[in-house]
């Protein structure tokens, strides 16, 4: 697990995210609360209408919504009280799972003219007293680029000959099913050649937007507020060295507008030739 990783003259400057995924609530969520942690667990719930039939995504916690986490509960064998405790987190969320990439993890060189397989691998904690796997089994696939600096050094003193290395938040890729283990990529054209790159695996509480986000294409969330800081729910790990991305970037082909213009016009006459027919009927009518 990529957390801290040291060298004689490196350092990896990232911040420690909690091996046992860090998801704390204040408080066990129930009844009359309303807040973004209820509108998360009501999206997550939505995606099986035989837990919640209603789908309701408002942030309030309402009977609704109890009803749908006490057939979790159910399902998961534990006791079905509608309130989300650290158990029903545990029976949602991959709380306790571990996550190492596999591939890319330093050194590869990826054409971008070909499919390259991004790969993880998954380690399950022992979970006692569950009858079935997390609900929500969602990891968020992402790309991120490696930046070496060096800190800063008072005048006058002798300082240690450190290179700093931040990962920075390039693109949100997917979110994907975390048992997978695999996913194919095709890089897109608007990522640059360059050989600093690492692949980043996270699961969280914060990838639910992401995710809503796939599923609701017109929903307003940028992925870069979500990874450019580190992640204080969220339990990752990222290739441990670059890989380098190549490749000629083709040239997307342009829209062809005219033809798009002829087959609108087309079904607009098609429409106006109905519309008469159908005048004409209702007037022997």
């Amino acid at each position: 697990m990529r957390k801290f990783k040291i060298t004689i003259f490196a350092i990896v400057s990232v911040a420690f995210l909690s091996s046992s995924f860090g998801l704390v609530l204040a408080q066990t969520l129930s009844q009359g609360m309303q807040n973004q942690e209820v509108k998360n667990i009501q999206e997550i719930l939505k995606s099986d209408s035989t837990i919640y039939p209603q789908g309701l995504v408002t942030g309030y916690y309402g009977r609704l919504t109890e009803e749908a986490v006490k057939k979790l509960q159910e399902r998961c064998g534990i006791s079905d009280t509608g309130n989300v405790d650290p158990n029903t987190l545990k029976c949602i969320y991959l709380i306790g799972y571990q996550v190492r990439v596999v591939s890319p993890n330093g050194g590869e060189t990826w054409d971008r003219n070909q499919v390259q397989t991004i790969k993880w691998e998954v380690i399950s904690p022992v979970v006692e007293g569950m009858k079935s796997s997390p609900f929500w089994s969602k990891a968020s696939v992402d790309l991120f680029r490696t930046v070496r600096s060096t800190p800063p050094c008072s005048s006058g003193q002798t300082c240690p000959e450190m290179i700093l290395i931040n990962s920075v938040f390039v693109k949100h890729i997917t979110t994907v099913n975390f048992f997978d283990g695999t996913y194919s990529w095709n890089i897109d054209n608007n990522i640059l050649n360059g050989s600093d790159y690492v692949i980043r695996i996270s699961v969280g509480k914060n990838i639910v937007p992401l995710w809503h986000q796939e599923l609701s294409p017109g929903a307003k969330i940028d992925p870069e507020e979500i990874w450019s800081k580190p992640d204080t729910s969220a339990n990752w790990d990222e290739s441990d060295g670059p890989f380098t991305i190549t490749g000629e970037v083709k040239p997307q082909p342009n829209p062809d507008i005219d033809g798009v213009i002829k087959i609108l016009e087309k079904i607009l006459q098609d429409l106006a030739t109905a519309i008469g027919l159908l005048k004409g009927m209702s007037v022997t009518h």
